[in-house]
């Protein structure tokens, strides 16, 4: 091989090796460039929520060219709430789908919303929230989380195996709490109830052994987790309001482009006011799958009613004194409360 023929060897040896080293670095750079947010989440993969999820999230990928991944992990996959709250805070997830009671140590208010007997319709629930819901984000700004909004799960209604048709038939009859839910076992201990606290995975055993006789939750989450077929009575009461959010580590959202940032803030608060838009719908949808299915629905009386909500009154009051929620957002909220039933009647 002559000289000349042995530089012009080396010479595309060179370039093929800088073409090889420039091809690892690009891949290099996009790895480094890209931000991969894990979020896990009890909703089933299946789900129409995930649905909207699945599509929300390669919508950001595409409009973000690919420097925003979400990945979920569906249905409870990283544990309950409680260890995802854990997770996010050593930075092995990013996010995740939560209640208000998950958030009831650091941040209380937010279960307010959340009292029995509170409220008596959706209608008054929605006047409240155009007040409420931008306090309540930026709580949790302070707690160093971003939300999307508050997706509404509708009203817990009653399902037992004996009809329930007035306060007398709640009285010695064990009724599921949610674990940790400080609130609403004070309240039910205010009415001489007698609260069983649960984690949502032992519920449905609860009911099939004895442990529990009622339950009070959304005809949507009683379909989801098939909880329906242990029991055979509905009475539709509105027990207390459920509502749900997506909450992401602020300091992710830190090493985000501004740009990404608000394509990701776009479509996320865009599918949460999807689904608090059609919630309503959807609840009536599931409530009468229910009757379909066979649950049959007992009527509760008015008065009935009212005397639930006067005597909770007092240990409402009494909570918001000890500190247990702000004093002066439970008051501001009763005040809305109050009022709306004025114009309304």
């Amino acid at each position: 091989m002559t000289i000349f023929n042995k530089n012009i060897w080396h010479f595309g040896r060179l370039i093929k090796d800088i073409g090889v080293l420039f091809l690892f670095f690009s891949l290099f750079s996009f790895v480094q460039s890209q931000t991969q947010i894990k979020i896990a989440t009890l909703a089933p993969q299946n789900s129409d929520w995930a649905n909207r999820f699945n599509e929300g999230s390669k919508e950001i990928l595409e409009r973000t060219d690919s420097r925003v991944k979400l990945k979920f992990y569906w249905g409870g996959a990283q544990g309950g709430a409680r260890k995802n709250k854990q997770k996010i805070k050593i930075g092995q997830l990013q996010g995740g789908t939560f209640s208000p009671n998950d958030f009831q140590t650091s941040y209380p208010d937010l279960n307010i919303v959340g009292l029995p007997f509170l409220f008596k319709n959706v209608d008054e629930v929605n006047h409240i929230r155009s007040f409420v819901d931008m306090e309540l984000e930026a709580g949790f700004k302070r707690l160093g989380f971003e939300v999307y909004g508050f997706a509404s799960g509708g009203f817990a209604y009653i399902m037992s195996n004996e009809p329930i048709k007035g306060y007398e038939d709640l009285k010695d009859k064990k009724i599921w709490l949610p674990q940790g839910d400080l609130i609403s076992y004070e309240a039910m201990k205010a009415l001489d109830l007698l609260p069983i606290s649960l984690p949502v995975t032992d519920v449905l055993t609860g009911l099939q052994t004895g442990l529990i006789d009622i339950v009070a939750i959304p005809p949507v989450v009683a379909l989801a987790l098939q909880w329906h077929t242990k029991v055979k009575y509905v009475t539709k009461i509105p027990v207390l309001y459920v509502m749900g959010f997506l909450a992401i580590d602020t300091r992710v959202i830190k090493r985000l482009r501004p740009d990404d940032h608000a394509v990701m803030s776009e479509v996320l608060t865009r599918i949460y006011n999807e689904v608090d838009q059609g919630s309503e719908k959807d609840a009536q949808n599931a409530m009468q799958a229910l009757l379909n299915i066979g649950l049959i629905e007992v009527p509760f009386d008015d008065n009935e009613y009212g005397k639930l909500t006067d005597l909770l009154v007092e240990p409402n009051q009494s909570m918001a004194n000890r500190g247990m929620f702000s004093k002066d957002l439970y008051d501001e909220i009763s005040s809305y409360i109050q009022d709306y039933r004025k114009k309304d009647h």
